[in-house]
């Protein structure tokens, strides 16, 4: 199962000063792999459908963790535009192929940020950093649980204004942090089948890609809160978080 529960709320307090963000020259990863297998819109349907559920059942998630002020200084990583932050993450999903590249390892060399032991978890390797002029980034790659293979990655998004789960209704935040809908149409370009979640749980999209020579599937898990204000009636879909991991025990071998 899927895990959709990230850490506790706290209160929102100021953070550590980031490093100076190091210069890069990125291409975002937007076009489908060579690999991708030629599928029907059923059996898109089908995987869709198939992710979501696997997504549903624990998706009372709470929001990210926000470090308190007497919290333990968690490793800084450094300060990063959005854009940035969303190249690199669709570089790691595009690469995504075996378990090893779920590694601690692997995502650091592709999202380019410098992974530390979490002081307050000691299976979890964390990093947290400034996000475009106010928001912050926070990434961890953990164990996927017992018998499943490789590591869950999530990258969680905290927008500029904070002030708890923007899910609820005395949180919600004219502010988004990543604007969803371009980032659905490029997961689903590096050949994920994404359907969204029952309508009765918090919003969020369930994707999977299966990978039958390397026996993996890869799931992807997009949380979402809705902007307050502005002229759609719901506000903007943004995104919270996204979480990435594998199993070898569904995979669809055609």
């Amino acid at each position: 199962m899927l895990p959709l529960v990230l850490a506790g709320v706290a209160a929102c307090a100021q953070p550590a000063t980031d490093p100076v963000a190091a210069s890069d020259q990125e291409q975002p990863a937007m076009t489908a792999p060579d690999s991708a297998a030629s599928i029907t819109p059923e059996q898109a349907a089908d995987a869709a459908a198939a992710a979501s559920d696997r997504a549903a059942g624990p998706a009372t998630g709470s929001a990210p963790r926000v470090p308190t002020a007497t919290a333990l200084p968690l490793p800084q990583g450094p300060a990063l535009e959005t854009e940035q932050l969303r190249t690199r993450v669709l570089k790691l999903i595009a690469g995504l192929r075996t378990v090893q590249d779920t590694e601690t390892s692997a995502v650091a060399k592709i999202l380019n940020v410098p992974f530390g032991q979490d002081p307050e978890d000691p299976g979890l390797q964390v990093v947290q950093g400034r996000l475009g002029s106010a928001g912050r980034y926070y990434i961890t790659v953990g164990s996927a649980g017992r018998d499943m293979p490789g590591q869950e990655i999530e990258i969680r998004f905290i927008p500029e204004g904070w002030k708890g789960d923007p899910r609820i209704a005395e949180n919600a935040l004219p502010t988004c942090s990543l604007d969803f809908a371009p980032l659905n149409d490029d997961i689903a370009k590096l050949g994920y089948s994404g359907a969204e979640g029952p309508s009765y749980l918090k919003r969020f999209w369930a994707y999977r890609r299966d990978w039958p020579a390397n026996n993996i599937t890869f799931y992807l898990v997009v949380n979402l809160y809705r902007t307050s204000g502005g002229d759609e009636s719901e506000g903007r879909a943004c995104v919270l978080s996204i979480e990435i991991s594998a199993d070898n025990a569904e995979v669809d071998h055609g």
